[in-house]
């Protein structure tokens, strides 16, 4: 009932029935427990939000890392790879009997970041040790071929052997001490090692000769020349013109007379010819 303050006013009277303040307590308590729950699981779920985009990052980012710790490893791998191509071809030019590699290497890439960590620490080992493995057979193979190019290893002219190393009783009874390889008049006559010519000239019963003094005590003598093409003191390649067949001395038609010399002493030219680095190691180690 509403009654207004002074008498002239008019008086409103309402009734509610007790169903009613009973449906609105009910509502009012039910719209308050609505809101609490909505509250409490609004919260609950950006909490879980949350949690899910930190748990997604944090994956990403292993992801991320997994997938560097796999390049980085084929990587190493795929050096390893080249190291032992490369190690193989430098022992089947040295002619080894035992030159493929004994690395094995594994394809498999573990997806775990622990396991793909340890391959890659094992393949840095790995990698470190054929690495050093390779610099040492570089170095002695830099070294064999220098003294392969100081060794002579090819015919100095091709052509037939005419008179053999050793003891002949014609045209001259003796010991010959070199090869007689015939070959036309002014044909070429090339050196068969690196080396410095020591000698140009005369030479009795050799004629016209050139002399070619290389390492490891090692010395080439070719006579018979008719002209030369270089001079004494002379640096000369191996496969370079030096002079050119002839006739002079003591020579019964145009040849070439080609002596290779140990320590100033003679020894038989036909192991000296057509050598490889193989052939020539077994006359090294001779």
């Amino acid at each position: 009932m509403v009654i207004p303050h002074d008498a002239q006013g008019r008086t409103y009277s309402l009734r509610v029935p007790h169903f009613v303040i009973r449906g609105a307590i009910f509502l009012a308590v039910f719209a308050l427990l609505f809101v609490a729950s909505s509250f409490v699981f609004t919260s609950h779920l950006v909490q879980r939000q949350v949690f899910l985009y930190k748990t997604r990052t944090k994956n990403l980012e292993q992801q991320a890392m997994i997938n560097d710790f796999s390049r980085e490893t084929k990587k190493v791998h795929l050096a390893i790879s080249e190291l032992v191509r490369r190690d193989n071809e430098l022992r089947r030019l040295l002619g080894l009997k035992s030159w493929k590699s004994q690395i094995k290497l594994s394809n498999k890439f573990e997806e775990k970041a622990d396991k793909v960590s340890q391959d890659l620490k094992v393949a840095d080992l790995k990698l470190a040790e054929k690495t050093e493995r390779l610099i040492e057979l570089k170095d002695w193979v830099s070294k064999v071929r220098q003294r392969y190019a100081f060794t002579p290893s090819r015919w100095p002219i091709y052509g037939r052997i005419v008179s053999r190393y050793g003891y002949r009783v014609y045209p001259w009874r003796g010991l010959h001490t070199g090869l007689d390889i015939s070959g036309s008049y002014g044909s070429p006559i090339r050196a068969t090692a690196d080396g410095v010519v020591s000698y140009v000239g005369w030479r009795q019963g050799y004629g016209k000769t050139v002399m070619i003094s290389h390492s490891y005590d090692t010395s080439t003598l070719y006579g018979h020349c008719s002209r030369y093409a270089v001079k004494s003191g002379q640096k000369v390649s191996k496969g370079q013109v030096i002079c050119y067949v002839g006739n002079t001395g003591y020579s019964t038609g145009p040849h070439l007379h080609y002596e290779v010399r140990k320590a100033g002493k003679p020894v038989n030219p036909v192991s000296y010819l057509d050598l490889n680095i193989l052939t020539a190691s077994k006359i090294w180690r001779q």
